[in-house]
C-alpha cells in the first residue's frame, strides 16, 4: 500500500508541469522550436510564458531564455517589453508591449 502513495504523489506532482501560471489563459502555441529548443507559449494582456519542453546542455542554457523571448513574439505577434527576472532556463516571463 506504500508503494501506491508513492507512485500517486508522484503522478499528482508531476500532473501540472506544462500548465501555464495562474492569471495566463489556456490559450497555447502548438510546440513551436526555436533555435535548437522547444517551447508552448502562454499569454494574457499583458504578460506570456514560453516554456521550454526539451533537454539542453549546459552550453545551450545561455541561448534557452533569449529563444524564448523569441517564441514569445513569434506567437503573440507583441514586441516583448522586458523580460521578468522570475525567469530562468526552463520558464521564459515577459511583459509585453501590443
Amino acid at each position: 500500500m506504500g508503494k501506491f502513495w508513492i507512485i500517486f504523489g508522484f503522478c499528482v506532482a508531476f500532473a501540472g508541469c506544462d500548465t501555464p501560471l495562474v492569471g495566463f489563459d489556456y490559450e497555447q502555441s502548438n510546440r513551436l522550436n526555436v533555435g535548437e529548443n522547444r517551447f508552448l507559449v502562454y499569454y494574457n494582456d499583458a504578460e506570456a510564458q514560453a516554456l521550454r519542453l526539451n533537454n539542453q546542455s549546459l552550453k545551450g542554457l545561455k541561448q534557452a531564455v533569449s529563444d524564448g523571448v523569441t517564441a514569445i513574439e513569434i506567437v503573440t505577434g507583441c514586441e516583448v517589453k522586458a523580460v521578468l527576472p522570475k525567469s530562468d532556463t526552463v520558464l521564459t516571463r515577459a511583459s509585453l508591449k501590443c
